[in-house]
């Protein structure tokens, strides 16, 4: 089941939530709506199910063609997941995925023996047997997620929404799911859109990207594209670490940016990990900067940089290995060249 919201427009008083805002999902993709709180992603989603409507004569929803603007949350057939999971504390895990049908009309509510091998067949595919009679207070957080989608999942939806699922949970319980909702997807292939502010939450788990802000899209694709060759300033710095440096001092350390198509006056956007460091001895090129910070925890180490020319802080990554070569210490003098960098013809601030 294919989405199409187009020319989406939603204003809360004197703040506009959605400026004509268009999106389209594919049928059985794993979408993201990503950006900073403010952007407009949790509106979008809500006007997909029915639980928002769109300002007075603005655009429309469609399902697979099917124009869906004025069917009611309850007759869209959307799952939806809200990031506090909503569960029932008073019913087991069974009830809390039966809800949604037991609480459909006589006719058109499946027998109960249905409803209970529905049920058995949820939390089988969630991870989940074994727990159906225990309570949410009784579960994890990331077990409590799961419940939340397989009630969505019980109703046979056309399309699933999930807003900033993994929100509530801690670093690792958020890895673990991002992993299994990845596979999960692959077995399912329901349509799916999902809401969050974490960048790489969506690079790593969604088949398309749709970067959001200020009320409008910024950019679609796919999360090599958007990491790769973001189309705006807001795309490169909110998609992970990036410096941003003049290119006056670039030019005039002698250092040129092979396709950056930088104008003198312009900025060069380069992430930390595409800046290569030499130390600075007699014939070296490149930026001249001194060390102020070396942070060697973790996999790369991060080190701060403070150019001599402008005082402005540059950050690199590079391997411990290459750090140990180099044998930085703080106030070293060293060289950066930028392996890969990009310029927007529109930036000329300084």
């Amino acid at each position: 089941m294919s989405i199409q919201a187009s020319n989406i427009r939603k204003t809360f008083g004197s703040f506009t939530a959605l400026e004509g805002v268009d999106l389209n999902v594919p049928q059985g993709k794993l979408v993201a709506l990503l950006g900073p709180s403010g952007s407009g992603k949790t509106t979008l989603l809500r006007i997909i199910a029915g639980l928002e409507q769109a300002d007075e004569g603005s655009g429309r929803i469609l399902f697979h063609g099917e124009d869906v603007t004025q069917v009611p949350a309850g007759k869209r057939k959307v799952g939806f997941v809200f990031q506090h999971y909503a569960l029932f504390r008073h019913m087991t895990v069974a009830e809390n995925i039966a809800f949604g049908l037991k609480v459909r009309t006589r006719k058109s509510r499946p027998a109960q023996a249905e409803i209970d091998d529905r049920v058995h067949r949820l939390l089988k595919l969630v991870q989940l047997e074994g727990l159906d009679g225990r309570y949410p207070s009784q579960l994890s957080g990331g077990q409590r997620q799961r419940v939340a989608l397989a009630r969505a999942l019980a109703v046979e939806p056309k399309v699933l929404l999930l807003d900033e699922p993994f929100g509530a949970l801690d670093a690792k319980v958020r890895k673990e799911l991002r992993r299994w909702l990845r596979k999960f997807h692959e077995e399912i292939h329901l349509t799916t859109v999902f809401v969050t502010h974490d960048q790489e939450e969506a690079l790593e788990i969604a088949d398309e990207v749709v970067i959001m802000n200020n009320a409008r899209v910024e950019q679609v694709g796919t999360p090599q594209e958007v990491y790769d060759r973001p189309a705006t300033p807001f795309v490169y710095q909110f998609l992970g670490n990036v410096n941003v440096l003049r290119a006056q001092s670039l030019a005039h350390a002698g250092v040129t940016v092979a396709g950056a198509g930088v104008e003198s006056n312009g900025n060069v956007y380069v992430r930390p990990h595409d800046i290569e460091l030499t130390r600075d001895e007699p014939g070296a090129t490149g930026v001249v900067a001194v060390v102020r910070y070396v942070h060697a925890a973790g996999a790369q180490a991060r080190i701060t940089l403070e150019q001599v020319q402008n005082r402005e802080p540059v950050d690199v990554e590079i391997s411990r290995a290459e750090l140990a070569e180099l044998g930085l210490q703080v106030n070293d003098l060293v060289r950066l060249r930028l392996r890969q960098a990009h310029s927007f013809s529109e930036d000329y601030a300084i």
